[in-house]
C-alpha cells in the first residue's frame, strides 16, 4: 500500500496512555523528543512496515452540522502548521483516544504521534501522521560493565516485531481529503479503535467489495448451505467460491451464480439471500468490479476449512483443489453402527 523508503521523522512525541474504566489516567510528555538518524531509522521501520501490507483503506466519516469528527479537525489543524500544533495537538489526540478507553479490556500503553514527510502512496509523495499505541512489553538483557566485570540485566520494554495499534493518515491529494489506514493486533474491542477513535469508514473500493463479497459467501454458506446440506456441503461452496475468486480477474455476480449453482431455484435463492443481506449490514455489492488479491488472500486466511467431528477427529479440506472433496470423498449412514461417516479415497499416504 506504502512505500516508506524516502520517508523521514519530523515531528516525535511519546505520552502515557491508561484505561479510563479503570481511572488510570495519563501521562503528559513536556516535550517532543529528539532524536538521532540511527534511531529514526529503528522507529520509521517499526512505525510503517506494518502498513505495507494493509489492504483496506478507510476514511474519516463525513461530518455535517449535527456531527463533527474531532480526530479528522485535529489532523487537518496539524497538517496546515505541523511545527506550531505538532505538541498541542498530540495531547489533543491523546485525550480523545483516552476519553474512548472505557472498555475494561484496554491496555495502558505508551501513545506514540508522529509526523512524517515523504511517504509514497501509489506514485505520489504525502505527509502523514502516525498515531501508535505500544501496549506489549517484553523482556530483553542489558549488559552493562565496570573496570573489571560484564554484568546482565533483566529488563522489560517494547519489543519491534509487533505493532499493537496503530494509524497512519496521509495528506494525499484525494479529493475526498485525507487516507486512513489502520493496523489493529490487539483487537480486543473492535468498536473502540476505528469506530469510536479513528471514527472512520470503508473506501468502498474493489479492497473493500472483494473483501464484502467473500464475507457474504462465508454467510451465506453458514447459514444456507450448512443448514440445508452439512458441513461437507458448506465448505464445498466456500472451495467453489474461492476459486472462482483465485482464476478471474473481475468478478461479474451473474457468471458467479452461473459457475456455482446449477438449478435455478437455487440462484433465485442465492439472489434473495444476496438482497437481504445487503439490507441487514447496509451494504451494497457491485454487479461487477475488479478481484483484489490481496483482500482475497487476507479473507482466504479468515475460513475454517475444516470439519470437526465429534469423534475428535478432524477432516482439513485444501482450498487449493476445490474438487477433490467431491471426487475422494463421500458422506454417509451406518445402519451397523447407528452413525454417519464420511468415506476418504486416496492412492498414497503423504508426508
Amino acid at each position: 500500500m506504502i512505500n516508506y523508503s524516502e520517508a523521514t521523522i519530523q515531528h516525535i512525541i511519546a505520552h502515557k496512555i491508561g484505561n479510563k474504566n479503570r481511572d488510570e489516567g495519563v501521562v503528559v510528555s513536556a516535550r517532543p523528543i529528539p532524536i538521532d538518524e540511527g534511531l529514526a531509522d529503528v522507529l520509521t521501520t517499526y512505525f510503517l512496515k506494518p502498513f505495507t501490507k494493509v489492504s483496506e483503506t478507510f476514511e474519516f466519516v463525513p461530518t455535517d452540522e449535527r456531527r463533527s469528527n474531532k480526530l479528522q479537525a485535529i489532523t487537518q489543524e496539524l497538517f496546515e502548521a505541523p511545527q506550531d500544533t505538532f505538541y498541542d495537538s498530540s495531547v489533543k489526540v491523546l485525550e480523545h483516544l483516552y476519553a474512548q478507553s472505557d472498555h475494561p479490556h484496554i491496555k495502558t500503553g505508551d501513545l506514540f504521534v508522529v509526523f512524517f514527510k515523504d511517504i509514497l502512496l501509489g506514485d505520489e509523495l504525502s505527509s502523514a501522521i502516525g498515531i501508535f499505541k505500544a501496549e506489549s512489553k517484553e523482556d530483553f538483557l542489558k549488559v552493562t560493565q565496570d573496570a573489571q566485570q560484564l554484568f546482565i540485566k533483566k529488563e522489560l520494554g517494547i519489543g519491534l516485531r509487533k505493532l499493537d495499534k496503530g494509524c497512519l493518515i496521509l495528506q494525499s491529494a484525494l479529493d475526498d481529503g485525507s487516507t486512513v489506514l489502520s493496523v489493529d493486533n490487539n483487537s480486543y474491542d473492535a468498536e473502540y479503535w476505528l469506530y469510536r477513535f479513528l471514527d472512520v469508514q470503508y473506501v468502498r473500493d474493489n479492497n473493500f467489495t472483494t473483501k464484502s463479497y467473500v464475507e457474504m459467501c462465508q454467510a451465506y454458506a453458514n447459514d444456507v448451505v450448512k443448514e440445508k446440506e452439512g458441513k461437507k456441503e458448506q465448505l464445498d461452496f466456500l472451495n467453489q467460491s474461492v476459486q472462482y475468486f483465485d482464476v478471474n480477474e473481475r468478478a461479474s455476480v451473474e457468471d458467479f451464480q452461473e459457475s456455482l449453482f446449477k438449478e435455478e431455484a437455487t440462484k433465485e435463492e442465492f439472489k434473495a439471500y444476496v438482497a437481504n443481506y445487503e439490507a441487514d449490514k447496509g451494504v451494497e455489492l457491485s454487479d461487477t468490479f475488479l478481484i483484489s488479491k490481496s483482500a482475497l488472500q487476507k479473507e482466504k486466511r479468515n475460513i475454517k476449512n475444516y470439519i470437526n467431528l465429534d469423534t475428535n477427529i478432524q477432516i482439513k479440506l485444501d482450498f487449493r483443489n476445490p474438487e477433490s472433496s467431491k471426487h475422494f470423498m463421500e458422506k454417509g449412514f451406518d445402519e451397523t453402527r447407528g452413525m454417519k461417516y464420511y468415506k476418504v479415497y486416496f492412492n498414497e499416504e503423504m508426508e
